[in-house]
């Protein structure tokens, strides 16, 4: 009896020890890793404000194959959203939601595990060389309980390695992306409505002068097909990108129309007339001269792959400004790329 009266005491002993130094300790952890990841801070904070390819470096399919992921809100920014469900008792079930942005510089997401809890997310990212030096932080509530608080001291050494593990992912994954800066890229995902347009197909060499005045030729032939057929245009003017190489441009030349012409059109026209693309697109807003479109194509390109958009067919130029009462550096044009 002795030997039992002395077992439960010093059981009794150990679990106040536990309790009341578990209770000094302290409940607020945060833990940290950094690396330098080979992309400019733009690309890298889109990659962290958008999960659309955090399969990429996030994990969490390599942790559990089987997880599910749903993605929600916005597709980058504030208000993303990843859920994932996992029967793994290491990766469990959770949310991540981007809740303030400041690019190229910042973001923070809130991390809901459920019933164990909450944490934050900071990504702290600063130019270094020619890549970006990022400081991921994370802020842990451990709660009131002194188990939570002792587990608290081994958070660096359990979770450390997973995030040494992304940060060397994410550095893999940036560094094959377009080196474009997508910085002061003006985009936005839209719906667009089909509308009705006349057009020619045209094609033209990779000469700005060349395609200017092809795509001039085209606009002419479709005016005096609608002045022909009582139509109105309703829009500003599209060029819609059907090919591109090295030798140059195949295009259509259209004019959106109040409404489809009274008669059919015959098939040996030389303007014929058809439904625009209706859905899902990004919406690229270009400012200033026509010769500035290719530079700002190449980076509507570089972040569709940073941001894991596919296209979901022909993208088009719209025309917005008259160039004829319009300073060449104030001229607008709107990119649309239909995705997926």
């Amino acid at each position: 009896m002795r030997l039992v009266r002395k077992a439960v005491l010093l059981f009794f002993v150990l679990a106040v020890l536990f309790a009341g130094v578990g209770l000094l300790l302290p409940r607020h952890v945060h833990m940290e890793r950094s690396a330098v990841i080979g992309a400019r801070p733009s690309t890298v904070h889109l990659l962290v404000s958008s999960f659309r390819n955090a399969d990429k470096w996030l994990r969490l399919q390599e942790l559990d194959p089987q997880a599910k992921v749903t993605l929600s809100g916005p597709d980058f920014g504030v208000g993303a959203r990843l859920d994932w469900a996992s029967e793994k008792k290491d990766l469990g079930s959770g949310r991540k939601t981007v809740v303030e942005s400041r690019p190229p510089e910042y973001v923070k997401c809130t991390v809901d595990f459920g019933a164990m809890g909450t944490s934050d997310e900071t990504f702290h990212l600063t130019p270094e060389g020619e890549g970006t030096r990022v400081v991921w932080g994370v802020d842990v509530d451990m709660g009131a309980g002194p188990a939570g608080r002792w587990f608290g001291l081994m958070l660096d050494s359990v979770s450390g390695k997973d995030f040494e593990k992304a940060l060397s992912a994410l550095d893999r994954f940036a560094s094959s992306l377009p080196k474009d800066d997508v910085g002061d890229l003006v985009v936005s995902r839209v719906e667009v409505a089909p509308v009705t347009i006349a057009y020619v197909p045209a094609m033209a060499g990779r000469d700005d002068a060349a395609y200017a005045a092809a795509l001039g030729a085209g606009y002419g032939q479709v005016a005096q097909f609608m002045s022909k057929h009582g139509v109105r245009q309703a829009a500003p003017v599209l060029a819609i990108n059907n090919k591109e190489d090295a030798a140059g441009y195949q295009f259509d030349a259209a004019i959106p129309l109040d409404r489809a012409p009274d008669k059919p059109v015959g098939a040996d026209s030389k303007v014929q007339v058809k439904q625009t693309y209706g859905g899902p697109a990004l919406k690229v807003v270009h400012k200033g001269p026509y010769h500035g479109i290719p530079a700002t194509w190449a980076k509507t390109i570089a972040f569709m792959k940073t941001v894991g958009y596919e296209p979901a067919g022909p993208a088009w130029d719209e025309f917005v400004s008259d160039p004829g009462n319009t300073l060449e550096s104030e001229l607008i044009t709107n990119i649309y790329v239909p995705i997926r």
